[in-house]
């Protein structure tokens, strides 16, 4: 199986879903009022896990793996609170919730066919948090079109980079993090050794400095993301990158919800 978790998931109803979290947020509050804020993620999570258990709440297992697998290429993700095998927790110690949590938050929820989740900060003085949801289910996330009229096979690794999203999009299905994609990219193109290159950034002649990109080859970069808005602006920003590099042109692969743009962008 391509996506595997050794936990049975058992998704529940939003109704079941906050009734439950109204009874972990009490127990959040009063962890919180206990210890303070000022302790790292997973002494909150053994905290919260043994009050679970505790009170007859909820059965808690801590980093629970997601395993993710295309051939030869391997990722793990680990999520840090699953309740009843049913609802997932994230706890962070930040000074602010950022949507970066919540996009990964939202990965674990579609990698499993959970659909709700909640992120949770004890850094704060008062406890932040914020509800997680989807109503993507996995049969949902291979539901998706591929739009390829700006895309051109410039070279082999073009060819190449575009077959291999396709064969990933098949296995593992659309909506998930750019990330799992950009690492299984670098993996089957030999590692960020081969790919991961550091490019001279010029304007008029004048080298302004150095810095790393994704790469094709030494005139191609690549560019995953999941723009949802504004994709015009995205696309410009890249082309202006092209401009001030040694750069050729971009391979840009766009993940908007259930759309997969293949573009080629010259400058």
């Amino acid at each position: 199986m391509p996506i595997t978790c050794n936990v049975k998931i058992n998704p529940i109803a939003k109704d079941d879903f906050y009734s439950l979290d109204y009874k972990v947020m009490g127990l959040t509050f009063a962890i919180h009022q206990k210890l303070g804020r000022f302790w790292d993620e997973a002494i909150y999570q053994s905290e919260l896990a043994y009050q679970f258990q505790k009170t007859g709440l909820a059965e808690a297992a801590l980093e629970v793996p997601i395993q993710v697998s295309y051939h030869d290429f391997t990722k793990f993700y680990y999520m840090d609170l699953l309740l009843n095998n049913a609802v997932l927790y994230e706890l962070k110690t930040v000074l602010a919730l950022a949507g970066e949590h919540h996009k990964q938050a939202l990965n674990y929820l579609l990698l499993t066919g959970m659909r709700h989740g909640k992120l949770i900060n004890m850094r704060p003085s008062s406890v932040e948090s914020r509800f997680v949801s989807t109503n993507i289910t996995p049969a949902k996330r291979y539901e998706f079109s591929l739009d390829e009229t700006e895309w051109q096979d410039l070279d082999e690794d073009s060819v190449s980079l575009k077959r291999l999203v396709v064969d990933l999009l098949n296995d593992w299905g659309a909506f998930l993090s750019t990330d799992l994609f950009y690492d299984a990219v670098i993996h089957f193109r030999g590692g960020e050794e081969n790919v991961v290159k550091e490019i001279e950034v010029v304007d008029n002649g004048r080298l302004i400095g150095k810095q790393e990109k994704h790469l094709l080859n030494p005139k191609t970069a690549f560019n995953i993301s999941a723009v949802t808005r504004h994709e015009r602006q995205h696309a410009e920003h890249l082309r202006r990158m092209i401009r001030h590099t040694n750069l050729k042109a971009v391979q840009w692969v766009n993940f908007n919800h259930d759309l997969i743009a293949f573009r080629t962008l010259f400058p």
